[in-house]
């Protein structure tokens, strides 16, 4: 029992780690070759920290469309031939008509900010997948229609509308960041929660209210247009800032345009990224995790099993010499007693093997699946090798008992049987001590016994003249 178990645990944990790695190599490379990346143009980390959210002149850091026109053209140098785009507008947006938004950790006025709120306008639902504040998923509601004329519909964050009371189909207000007459009335859509985690400064984190992404607004593009909020003569915080995502064909296009947007001098404190690609690759995370993991499982089951298999099956030989030499002095051959060790040896393993490689190659992709959040790890052709590898240790192990025949040492056969008789005792004195006492006192009654008969022939031979008077008498003693 203790061998099919070891057997069955061993191919289990082969077959299921050497689908995890299968599945690993595939998802980075023929499956992260077929991506269609987004590629953003954003501002580094370091200059992501000099865009002052209190500082009106941190606008003129910004791309400008027509900045971003300029990568757009240079599309065509890399072979997209009909270049395709994702575009979000934003804006700072003050508290109006009782709004009130999540407060910030060190908040300034909003003359200063511009407001406590950000409005986004999104013009597809790819822009959703590049969002600054990250991707989100619809709670409640309805998901916008971005080539809808309404510019009024909004959705709103979880947060956002427990802070205001709003439920799908309130209305609520939001100010102009430099008008404080103009203001915008907005009816909630839907309710968001974001499922991407909050970039740094962004969530709970966040100094000012409207850096907290649970104070954003998204919207279609009407309510930008309609509202005459993209304008390009504004200034202060009333310039829109845009974001542009190029759509691409693969990641091999998203490396050319890189190395085009570089050529092209971008701005100082700018990078070209791609926030699909890095969801991606954090998808993959907990797969690469388990792939590690699994792979220095698997050669410990190969060794560990190894050994284990090998040390029950040296215990389950260890007292058969007595066995073996029997065997032979009636007749059985060494190869009719190897064949019959190795039997013994495989009864329990293949069972084994079968049984674990059979549960391996069905609970790979379910089990694979709930230990990286939904990635399955199905059996894949890889996996009969690993079962291959099983099967040559338990056929290494065959072999290692059939050999335990062969190599009995049949000279000493009868020794147990020689010492024994040579160690016979009784009260502590050994055998030939009592043979030799045995022999003196057998030899002394013989002795004995010749004196007696040479005495009684003298006496015979005084008396003879009294023979025939005393011849009875003599024959009786004699006789005696």
């Amino acid at each position: 029992m203790m061998m099919l178990f070891v057997a069955a645990v061993m191919i289990f944990g082969v077959v299921f780690g050497t689908a995890v790695d299968s599945a690993n190599g595939k998802a980075h490379g023929e499956t992260y070759e077929m991506q269609a990346p987004i590629a953003v143009i954003r501002p580094t980390a370091e200059m992501k920290g000099k865009l002052k959210g209190d500082d009106a002149a941190s606008v003129k850091k910004y791309l400008s469309f027509d900045e971003y026109a300029t990568y757009a053209m240079g599309l065509q140098q890399i072979g997209v031939q009909q270049p395709q785009f994702s575009i979000s507008v934003s804006l700072p947006m003050r508290q109006a008509g009782g709004t009130k938004a999540i407060a910030g950790k060190s908040d300034e006025s909003a003359k200063k900010t511009g407001g406590e709120t950000m409005l986004y306008s999104l013009y597809d639902n790819d822009a959703i997948s590049i969002n600054l504040m990250g991707n989100f998923k619809l709670a409640q509601g309805k998901a916008l229609n971005y080539q809808s004329k309404d510019s009024k519909s909004a959705l709103v964050s979880e947060a956002f509308a427990r802070k205001n009371n709003l439920k799908v189909g309130s209305t609520f207000k939001l100010g102009n960041p430099t008008d404080n007459t103009k203001t915008y009335t907005f009816k909630v859509r839907g309710i968001y929660a974001y499922t991407d985690p909050a970039p740094a400064g962004n969530g709970s984190d966040a100094k000012l209210a409207k850096d907290n992404r649970d104070n954003a607004v998204y919207a279609g593009p009407a309510a930008f247009t309609k509202n005459n909020l993209a304008t390009e003569k504004a200034s202060g915080w009333a310039t829109p800032r845009f974001d542009v995502g190029f759509k691409l064909q693969g990641v091999d296009q998203y490396k050319s345009f890189a190395e085009m947007a570089k050529m092209m001098k971008l701005p100082k404190g700018y990078e070209v990224s791609s926030p699909t690609l890095d969801r991606y690759n954090d998808l993959l995370k907990p797969l690469d995790t388990l792939a590690s993991v699994m792979g220095k499982v698997r050669v410990g089951l190969y060794a560990g099993g190894g050994v284990i298999l090998l040390l029950l099956v040296g215990l389950g030989l260890r007292r058969r010499t007595d066995e073996i030499r029997m065997d032979m002095i009636i007749g059985v051959t060494r190869g009719r007693l190897g064949w019959q060790f190795a039997l013994e040896t495989l009864m329990p393993t293949l069972p084994g093997l079968l049984i674990g490689g059979v549960a391996g190659a069905l609970a790979a992709k379910p089990l694979g699946s709930s230990l990286t959040h939904g990635i399955a790890t199905p059996a894949v052709s890889a996996c009969w090798m690993a079962m291959w590898y099983c099967i040559a240790i338990v056929a290494a192990l065959a072999v290692i008992a059939f050999l335990r025949a062969t190599f009995t040492n049949l000279s000493r056969i009868f020794d147990v049987r020689s010492a024994n008789d040579d160690a016979i005792t009784f009260d502590g004195k050994s055998s030939d001590s009592d043979n030799s006492s045995q022999i003196a006192i057998d030899g002394e009654d013989q002795a004995e016994a010749q004196a007696v008969s040479d005495g009684d022939s003298d006496d015979a031979n005084n008396d003879n003249d009294d023979h025939n008077d005393h011849a009875a008498e003599d024959d009786t003693e004699v006789e005696a």
